[in-house]
């Protein structure tokens, strides 16, 4: 018997495998399609950024110092020490100064606002009030002298607020010795927990009336202050209105918190990615520009990732023009706590509007602020177009120099999707980031 192969044992078989092995594969290359579209559908779809940076390289760049008082003017002031007259605690966010006198009618509505603001931040602020009494308020000098001896029972800000709170009833009082009266009698009405004895003896020595009359002169030697009421928060000279004031807060903690390391390259090659600002106007869909500005993506990506954005205002907005934010502070001076280098610059970005750059303080200092362009051509057409006679080459020549010099400075990292230029006009002091996603495809 001879072996005989299986075919021809069974040659129906032959056609039994053979349909096996077509329909086998058509459902591999069934299969293989479908993954292939998927895959492809997949690509397409814009998914949540995972912000997993842990094992991202850091970007090269310049770490800010956090310099949370003004060390030039501290030196020449001097620094707060036990012999001022101070409010709050030491460690305070804020130190804040005042240089003043009694009879000032200014310094009356600003003293008295210091002290609410400080009552109203108990652990953020430290007040503190230094005499500046000026030459032509012959009563100032003897107000210093009582308010420092309510001070040596630790009464010095509630004599304060008693002395600017009647400033009115005794600042009409002509005659010196009537007035030393009216301010014995009352201020022992006013302080009814002072030692009046105590207070008289200390109010006539000779120790407090030398500290308050060389006090002008040797404020004035430094040229720091020249008038009355003059403030300094952690001396930095500033106005007293706690809205103002508000914002040195969100600064210091802002400085407080400054990162002490770049941020991390987080951009794929091949990605693409988008943000999308959801604002107290509407949102804000933004692509970015990842191939042509990596690093400063990065920086906006790691930022958003962080909250840093979440409740940010856009603190400088000018109609027609731009629309900046990016600073927690809405001070125009806050920034992450690094500087970056430019990237993309003359690439035309601002000739459309919607070019998304960053707002910088000169060439390689990029940091956490940024602003939306909006039509800035048309914005500078229409001011030399109102300037006066000039004719309509000299405007296109001026407009293109004006955005030649736009491109050379600021550095463009996205564009707002055109979906989203309606919400631009919506948008301004008062509007906030609620958050930022970012989101990435391919």
């Amino acid at each position: 018997m001879r072996c005989t192969g299986w075919r021809q044992l069974y040659p129906e078989m032959k056609i039994v495998k053979g349909n096996l092995m077509k329909k086998s594969l058509l459902l591999i290359l069934l299969f293989v399609l479908v993954l292939t579209c998927s895959t492809s559908a997949a690509d397409d779809e814009w998914t949540v950024w995972n912000a997993d940076v842990s094992d991202a390289a850091e970007i090269q760049c310049t770490l800010v110092d956090a310099s949370m008082e003004n060390e030039t003017v501290k030196a020449a002031l001097g620094e707060v020490t036990e012999n001022d007259w101070a409010i709050g605690p030491e460690d305070a966010i804020m130190t804040l100064v005042e240089y003043a006198d009694f009879q000032c009618p200014y310094c009356s509505r600003a003293g008295l606002t210091a002290l609410e603001f400080q009552a109203a931040h108990p652990d953020e602020v430290r007040y503190v009030y230094r005499h500046f009494p000026l030459s032509f308020h012959e009563k100032a000098p003897m107000t210093a002298y009582a308010a420092d001896a309510a001070g040596k029972q630790g009464l010095f800000f509630e004599a304060e607020h008693f002395l600017y709170e009647t400033q009115n009833d005794w600042t009409n009082i002509a005659d010196m010795e009537e007035f030393e009266a009216w301010l014995r009698e009352n201020i022992q009405t006013a302080l009814p927990e002072l030692d009046y004895e105590q207070w008289s003896a200390d109010f006539e020595s000779e120790a407090i009336r030398e500290v308050v009359d060389g006090s002008f002169d040797k404020v004035a030697a430094t040229g720091l202050v020249g008038g009355t009421p003059t403030f300094f928060a952690n001396f930095y000279q500033t106005s007293y209105e706690p809205a103002v004031l508000e914002q040195y807060i969100k600064l210091f903690n802002l400085q407080k918190n400054y990162r002490t390391s770049c941020p991390v390259n987080v951009v794929e090659e091949g990605k693409d990615y988008r943000a999308t600002l959801h604002t107290t106007a509407g949102d804000v869909i933004i692509n970015l520009f990842a191939k042509e500005a990596p690093n400063l993506v990065s920086n906006f990506m790691n930022l958003a990732a962080d909250g840093f954005y979440n409740g940010n205002e856009f603190h400088n907005v000018v109609e027609g023009f731009a629309l900046q934010t990016g600073d927690p502070s809405s001070t125009g001076v806050g920034l992450a706590g690094y500087y970056l280098d430019d990237e993309n610059l003359n690439n035309g970005g601002f000739n459309e509007p919607g070019a998304v750059a960053m707002a910088n303080t000169g060439a390689n200092k990029n940091g956490s602020q940024f602003f939306i362009a909006l039509d800035v051509a048309e914005y500078f057409r229409n001011g030399y177009s109102a300037s006066g006679d000039i004719s309509e080459d000299e405007v296109a020549q001026k407009v293109n120099t004006r955005l030649e010099a736009m491109n050379a400075k600021y550095s463009v990292f996205g564009r707002v999707a055109e979906e989203s230029l309606e919400i631009l006009p919506l948008i301004d002091q008062t509007t906030v980031i609620e958050s930022v996603d970012v989101e990435v495809r391919g």
